[in-house]
C-alpha cells in the first residue's frame, strides 16, 4: 500500500487533506508493530482504499475532504466531496468485521434466531460462522442509525446526498448488503432474506426504527493483504425481476 495506493493519493490534488489520512494509517501501523490489535490498521487501510475508489468516480475540479467536522458540532463524517458544480456529497464508512465466537452461547443464540427464518431457507454452518453473519447484519443496522443521527445535524449549507460505505474482508458479501439496502428503503424484507428474523428481533429489542435519510449504500471488499478493492459498488440494491 505504501508503494502504490498512498503515493497516488498524495499526488492527487483533488484530495485536499490526504496527509491526515496517511498519518493516521502510519500511526496505527506503528502502534501495532507486529503485536496487539491489528483491527485499526485494517480499518485505516480500508479508508485509504475507499478514498482511492471515490477519486476514481470524481472529475477534475471536484475536491475530496477527509473527516471534516460538521458545522457547530464535534461530529465528523469520513468523506466530503465538493463537486465542481457546487454540490456536496457525504460518505461515512465502517469496517464490518464481527469477532469469531465459537461457544455454547453462540450456538444457542443462533438456534433461537434461525428458528424463525423463512421456510424456503436452510442454513448449514458452524455456530461461529452463523454468529459472524448475523452480527454483520446487526452492525448494518447500528451503523445506519448512527449515520442518520449525523445527517440530522447537517446545516442547510451542508445538505447533500449522504451514503454509508461498509467494508468487508469477504466474511460477508455484497448480497447481504443488497438485502439490507432494500429493507432500509422499503421497510419490508425481501421474502428470501434469511436474516429477516434476526434483524427484526434486534431492532425490536432496542426500539430502533429508521427515518430513511441515507441516500444509498456502498460496498467495498478488500482482503487484509490486498492493496486495493476487489469489489466496489455504489448504491447497492437487490436484483429486480423486470
Amino acid at each position: 500500500m505504501r508503494g502504490s495506493v498512498i503515493p497516488r493519493l498524495q499526488a492527487d490534488a483533488r484530495f485536499v487533506n490526504s496527509v491526515a489520512m496517511v498519518e493516521r494509517f502510519e500511526a496505527a501501523a506503528q502502534r501495532w508493530n507486529g503485536e496487539g490489535d491489528f483491527r485499526p490498521v485494517i480499518h485505516d487501510g480500508n479508508e485509504i482504499v475507499a478514498a482511492a475508489e471515490l477519486l476514481r468516480d470524481m472529475r477534475p475540479g471536484d475536491r475530496l475532504f477527509y473527516e471534516p467536522r460538521l458545522l457547530g458540532t464535534k461530529k465528523s463524517v469520513d468523506f466530503k466531496i465538493e463537486w465542481h458544480d457546487g454540490g456536496i456529497s457525504w460518505v461515512d464508512m465502517k469496517t464490518v468485521a464481527p469477532l469469531w465466537q465459537d461457544n455454547e452461547a453462540a450456538s444457542t443464540r443462533i438456534e433461537e434466531i434461525l428458528s424463525g427464518m423463512p421456510a424456503n431457507h436452510h442454513v448449514i454452518c458452524s455456530p461461529a460462522i452463523g454468529k459472524q453473519w448475523i452480527n454483520a447484519r446487526w452492525s448494518f443496522v447500528a451503523r445506519a442509525v448512527e449515520l442518520e443521527a449525523k445527517i440530522g445535524m447537517l446545516s442547510e449549507l451542508e445538505r447533500g446526498p449522504v451514503r454509508l460505505l461498509l467494508c468487508s474482508n469477504g466474511a460477508w458479501h455484497e448480497d447481504d448488503l443488497e438485502d439490507f439496502a432494500d429493507f432500509y428503503r422499503s421497510g419490508s424484507f425481501h421474502p428470501d432474506d434469511w436474516a429477516q428474523n434476526a434483524v427484526a428481533q434486534y431492532m425490536a429489542e432496542r426500539g430502533i426504527s429508521f427515518n430513511r435519510s441515507i441516500t444509498g449504500f456502498i460496498y467495498l471488499e478488500r482482503g487484509h493483504e490486498d492493496c486495493g478493492a476487489t469489489k466496489f459498488s455504489i448504491d447497492v440494491k437487490g436484483p429486480r425481476l423486470i
